[in-house]
Formats: structure tokens, sequence, C-alpha cells
């Protein structure tokens, strides 16, 4: 217990010392309030993966090991109990991302499309928690693609990184209850220096069948 103490005395008192983002501040100040990764995720509008990203970020910068020094290291930073109670809310564009049946993405140009992150907006279009995509890797974005169109999907990204031209294609993907969705991917590559494709930024949303326009009206 003692070690532990003498741990968090040493974290710097004040924020700018430490370095911490604004999410890994915001993060931090919730788990001195208490709450769980799951709820921080939603508080913040992020995937429970990310929420553990920053806390081991956290962990290391602090330089401490556990959630109850991490508390401690909060009271000293001014982050505990000092905010309004919705000052960490999801601010009304993340609720709209995650009410429609959009997914935002980041992934690897590989086969699989290895997901780094997909946002809360995936449990809608697709019935999977963002983070069946990404931190368990218990699945591949790529096995929901319908088989008939996998291949399709792939040559229509590989055309657009090669000549680093945005990427749109449209395909089938089956959820996690068995619906299939006709969905539509808007994309682009992410480069280095050296014109490496380091990876693959976009969008996913259902496509929605538009409502024939009437060719005359009654009186």
């Amino acid at each position: 217990m003692q070690a532990g103490l003498s741990r968090a005395a040493r974290v710097p008192r004040y924020l700018d010392e430490v370095s911490l983002t604004e999410r890994e501040a915001q993060t931090l100040a919730l788990i001195a309030d208490g709450h769980s990764n799951r709820v921080i995720a939603d508080r913040l509008g992020i995937s429970d993966a990310t929420v553990k990203t920053y806390v081991s970020h956290l962990l290391l910068k602090l330089e401490v090991h556990s959630r109850l020094e991490l508390v401690s290291a909060a009271h000293q930073l001014g982050l505990a109990g000092h905010h309004p109670r919705d000052a960490f809310s999801p601010p009304p564009l993340d609720t709209l991302m995650q009410a429609l049946p959009v997914m935002l993405y980041r992934c690897h140009n590989n086969r699989l499309w290895s997901m780094e992150y997909v946002s809360p907006g995936c449990l809608n279009l697709t019935g999977y928690q963002p983070e069946h995509l990404v931190a368990d890797q218990r699945l591949a974005y790529n096995s929901l693609i319908h088989p008939d169109d996998r291949e399709l999907v792939w040559r229509a990204v590989q055309s657009g990184l090669r000549r680093h031209l945005p990427i749109s294609v449209e395909y089938r993907v089956r959820c996690l209850d068995g619906q299939e969705k006709t969905v539509q991917e808007h994309a682009c590559g992410v480069y280095s220096a050296s014109g490496e494709v380091l990876g693959i930024e976009g969008l996913i949303v259902e496509k929605l069948l538009q409502p024939a326009l009437s060719a005359g009206s009654t009186a």
C-alpha cells in the first residue's frame, strides 16, 4: 500500500506536466468518478477497446499500476469531482452517428479488412458491437461481406489506392441477425510521405431505397 501511495505522490500536480490528451484527461476524470470502462465508452461516444487503450496510456504516463492509483492521480491533477455532470456526454453529432446505420472506420489494407477503429454506428448497421471487429479480433469485417461481393470490393479498393483516388463501392453485408443489407462504402487511402499505403479510412452506410416520385397529383 505504501509503495502505491509513493508512486501516486510523484504524479505532477498540473495536467500540462504529464501531457495528457483531452480524451485521456476525460477518461481519467470519469475513472475518478468510479465509472466502468463500458460507462466511460458510452459517455464519451467511443468503443470499449478505445477506453482500454486510454487506460493503458494513463497507467504508462502517470507511472502507476492500478485503477486505484489512477483515482489518486486524478485527485492530484485536479480532475476529480470538478466538472459538470454532463461535461463529457457525447456531443450531438456522436449521438446522431450512433443512432444512424452509419459506420466510420479505419482499417489495414488486407483481405480481412482488419479494423483499427470502428464507430458505435457499427451496432446499428450490422448488429455487432464495435469491439467485436476491433479489440478481440473475433470477427473480420470481410466475413460480413457477401461472399459473391468480396472480390468486387477488393478490386474497387485496390484500384482507388493505386491511383490515389477516392473509393466508392456498393455491396451486400450479412448482419448478426441474418438480415442482408446493401451498403455503400466511401473511403480514401492513408499514405506515408513516400506514397506507401498505411491504411484506409472511410464510412459505410446502408443504402436506403428512394421512394418513387408520383407522376401526377390528384385534385
